[in-house]
């Protein structure tokens, strides 16, 4: 019988995602995977195996199998919520989602924002830092709210947390753009602000990230959310693995292996959370509303003017007051975001997707996400579902 590398999966947190990433690498290099940690959520005293895989080694019920074993054999960390900054590690690009979620926002016309974070480490630092630069460097300021800085005056419980938010959220100014930790975190908002009286996304608008399906469809409202590329980072993490059992002897990790690997994230997955425009003028919604539903079809200026009920040149005007980008650029965004989303889900040939977002032909299509993303509709798609990688 062939010899099998025999590999420990231990998760702080798990996500069928990263059991898929896994499981496809430990197919196709014959490896014997150690799953009791997450079947049954027991963990061995002691491993003897050739390697670990873990995440969020930050969990309690993790740190002393880590502290034990990671002399002992070659171990990555999938994720970023780690303290063992010696060890290699595969990583999602939080400075990269943050940064996506205000680009979404700020797209959207909105002028009031805030970020909503729980004290979850390196992840939390690189979302929110990324989204106040961001938002900084368009001219916005961001209402940072963190229960940790009211923890320290009542006991943490989430009745008291749902209490500060609520109280929090009714003083900031509306219609208000909330990025926020993580879509468990989004839905627990989404349920205050409803309980409030707050419209989602028309008063809040809320972005999660993790694109948890069953999470974000469930929701009372479904949530957009940006997608970290989950099962991607598991399959890198399990190949960089593979490359230290062959090599590496335990604790004799080359310097170049230590540095993190970013994985891309596979984009924005919007759903109704933010499928608004922080407009007020009556012509403008109009408007966005017939391109909303007509941006499959050969639609001009001249059809929206009229859906609006302006004049071309007041439309113009509004649409600069409002969203400062003109009628034709918001029309060439939305017809791209759809383009965007299809790519990234798979399914679809790119002549399809041109055809289906109103792009005419291939080359058009092609033409105008090289002078939006810079690249490709095919190195766009690529990118994001990691076909570099393999």
């Amino acid at each position: 019988m062939r010899f099998k590398r025999n590999v420990l999966v231990a998760l702080g947190w798990h996500d069928p995602r990263i059991i898929e990433g896994v499981g496809r690498y430990a197919k196709e290099a014959g490896w014997h995977l150690e799953m009791r940690a997450v079947i049954e959520g027991t963990l061995p005293s002691h491993w003897r195996g050739d390697g670990m895989l873990v995440n969020d080694t930050e969990v309690p019920r993790l740190k002393g199998i880590i502290e034990r074993q990671i002399h002992l054999q070659p171990t990555v960390l999938i994720g970023s919520n780690h303290r063992y900054a010696h060890l290699p590690s595969v990583q999602e690009d939080n400075f990269e989602v943050g940064r996506l979620a205000a680009a979404h926002f700020l797209e959207r016309g909105h002028q009031n924002f805030a970020w909503l974070g729980l004290p979850h480490g390196r992840a939390e630092i690189g979302r929110r830092e990324a989204f106040v630069k961001t938002l900084e460097a368009a001219g916005q300021s961001c209402h940072v709210l963190e229960w940790v800085r009211e923890a320290s005056r009542r006991r943490d419980t989430w009745d008291n947390r749902r209490e500060w938010l609520g109280a929090q959220l009714k003083i900031i100014a509306k219609p208000l753009a909330l990025f926020v930790l993580d879509d468990v975190v989004a839905m627990d908002v989404i349920d205050v602000c409803l309980d409030l009286g707050l419209r989602v996304p028309e008063d809040v608008a809320v972005m999660g990230v993790g694109n948890m399906e069953l999470a974000c469809e469930c929701a009372r409202v479904p949530i957009s959310s940006i997608d970290e590329n989950l099962s991607e980072i598991a399959y890198r993490a399990a190949a960089l693995l593979e490359v230290l059992m062959q090599g590496a002897q335990a604790g004799g990790v080359p310097r170049a292996l230590v540095e993190p690997v970013l994985v891309p994230v596979r984009g924005v997955f919007m759903r109704r959370s933010t499928d608004s425009l922080a407009v007020t003028h009556g012509g403008v919604q109009k408007a966005l509303a017939f391109m909303s539903a007509q941006y499959r079809n050969a639609i001009g200026i001249g059809d929206i003017a009229r859906a609006a009920g302006l004049s071309e040149r007041a439309l113009q005007y509004a649409f600069k007051s409002e969203l400062r980008r003109t009628p034709v650029r918001q029309l060439l965004l939305v017809r791209l975001e759809s383009a965007a989303q299809r790519l990234v889900e798979g399914g679809s040939k790119v002549a399809t997707v041109a055809e289906l977002c109103g792009f005419g032909s291939v080359r058009h299509l092609h033409r105008c996400f090289v002078r939006e993303h810079g690249c490709s509709p095919q190195a766009y798609r690529s990118k994001a579902l990691g076909g570099e990688a393999r």
